[in-house]
């Protein structure tokens, strides 16, 4: 699969997981695909890639009507959940990090920008009702070996 297949291809799935709604425009206008493999490391590239082949896009895929598009993704999801769950991820920060899409957010209210830090996002004052059923006295403590373990089964 050549560079701009997989630039396309990585558009179509995303239109499917990000369809254009609310003004906001589809990751193919934006050119999600060009703008994700000019920023991922080559690992991600490769699973990138592995997922398109896997789903048939960007040929077969784009071949298909809307609701079987959509069938074909809901499959990898279930038949590869780490393949998807890299797809996904990619495809909502690489999407979710244009400045088309930002300022479409902003003009909807949405509090977001390109580096929150410093400042952060703003968040509604705590109020005690909010902080009432916080525990004070628990404790956690997670055994040294399953740190990585616990957190994996977290997520």
């Amino acid at each position: 699969m050549t560079h701009d297949d997989l630039a396309r291809a990585i558009d179509l799935i995303a239109d499917v997981l990000i369809p254009a709604e609310r003004g906001r425009p589809a990751p193919s206008e934006v050119h999600l695909g060009v703008d994700l493999l000019g920023r991922l490391r080559p690992t991600e590239t490769d699973t990138l890639r592995l997922a398109c082949e896997q789903i048939g896009a960007p040929d077969r895929f784009g071949t298909l009507n809307q609701g079987a598009r959509h069938d074909a993704v809901a499959a990898l999801e279930q038949d590869s959940p780490d393949l998807f769950d890299v797809l996904r991820r990619c495809v909502y920060f690489g999407y979710y990090a244009q400045p088309v899409v930002i300022r479409v957010l902003r003009e909807q209210g949405y509090d977001i920008n390109e580096a929150p830090q410093p400042r952060g996002y703003r968040m509604p004052p705590m109020t005690p009702d909010v902080v009432a059923n916080v525990d004070r006295s628990r404790r956690v403590w997670i055994p040294a070996d399953r740190v990585g373990l616990s957190l994996k089964e977290a997520s």
